[in-house]
C-alpha cells in the first residue's frame, strides 16, 4: 500500500507549498524552505514565528520542514499550534497533520485529520484517497472502499485509477470473505453452545441417576439394618431359660450314711 499512494501524497505537499509560497513575498525560513533545506529553515522559520504579526502560512512550512528531516511528532505539534491560530489554512494544516500521524502509524489519529479536512472541502479528494489508506490499515472495509470510490468520482481521470478499481475489486472479496468467515464462525459458536448444553444435560440426568442410586442403596441398607435389629430383638425374647420343678435337687431325704 506505501508505493500505492506514495507519489500523489508528496506531490500535492510541493503544490500546496508553491501555491502559498508565491502568493507572498518570501520570508528568509521561507526560502530555504523552498530551496529543500529544512534543517536549515527550521530555526529561521521558529524565529520568524515567534515575532508579532508573523504569516500564519509558516505553520504549513515549519511543521512539514519538521516532517522533512522525520521529525513527525514535532511536526504534528506544529499543526496543532497552526490550528490553534486564527488565520491558518485549517484545512491544508488538518491535512498534513493526517500525514505526519501516518507515518507515526496512528492510523485512527490519520483517519481523523483527513475526516476534518473532509468537513473544511468536502471536494478535496487527496483527503479520501488518505483516509482510505488509513482505514484499510485499520481494517474498517467499508469505510475503506467507500472513500476509494469518492477519491475516484471526483478523479476519474487519475493515472492510478485502474489500480484502484483493482483494489477495489479485492477489497470486496476479502470483505464477502469475512462476512462469509463470520457466519461460519456464529454457527461453530452456536454448534459448541449446543454441544455445551446437551452435554451439561447429560451431566445433570447422570447425576441425577447417581443420586437417585446412592438413595436406593441407602434405603436398602437402612432396611437390612432394620431388618437385622428386629430379627435379634425377637430371639432375646425366646432365649430367657427358668428351672423346673424337675431340675431342683431335694434335701429333705435322710442319707443312708447316717
Amino acid at each position: 500500500m506505501r508505493g500505492f499512494y506514495k507519489r500523489p501524497f508528496f506531490a500535492f505537499i510541493l503544490f500546496l507549498v508553491t501555491a502559498l509560497a508565491v502568493s507572498q513575498e518570501m520570508s528568509p525560513g521561507t526560502k530555504l524552505f523552498m530551496q529543500n533545506e529544512p534543517s536549515k529553515a527550521i530555526p529561521v522559520l521558529e524565529a520568524e514565528l515567534r515575532q508579532s504579526g508573523a504569516n500564519p502560512d509558516l505553520y504549513n512550512y515549519l511543521g512539514i520542514a519538521y516532517s522533512q528531516v522525520g521529525n513527525f511528532q514535532k511536526s504534528i505539534e506544529v499543526y496543532q499550534k497552526g490550528l490553534e491560530v486564527l488565520g491558518t489554512n485549517k484545512k491544508v494544516l488538518y491535512y498534513n497533520q493526517g500525514n505526519a500521524y501516518y507515518k507515526l502509524q496512528n492510523f485512527e489519529k490519520a483517519a481523523d485529520c483527513y475526516s476534518m479536512t473532509i468537513v473544511a472541502d468536502p471536494d478535496f479528494s487527496f483527503s479520501y484517497l488518505n483516509r482510505a489508506n488509513s482505514y484499510l490499515k485499520l481494517n474498517r472495509l467499508d469505510e475503506c472502499m467507500k472513500d476509494y470510490e469518492t477519491y475516484l468520482d471526483l478523479n476519474p481521470s487519475d493515472p492510478q485509477s485502474e489500480n484502484i478499481r483493482r483494489l477495489l475489486d479485492l477489497l470486496r472479496g476479502e470483505k464477502e470473505f469475512q462476512i462469509a468467515e463470520q457466519k461460519r464462525r456464529e454457527q461453530e459458536a452456536e454448534r459448541r453452545r449446543e454441544e455445551e448444553e446437551r452435554l451439561a444435560r447429560a451431566r445433570e440426568e447422570q447425576e441425577r441417576l447417581n443420586a437417585q442410586k446412592r438413595a436406593e442403596e441407602e434405603e436398602r441398607r437402612r432396611k437390612l439394618l432394620e431388618d437385622v435389629a428386629a430379627s435379634l430383638k425377637q430371639s432375646s425374647d425366646t432365649t430367657n431359660m427358668s428351672a423346673g420343678a424337675d431340675d431342683v435337687l431335694s434335701y429333705d431325704d435322710e442319707s443312708e450314711l447316717d
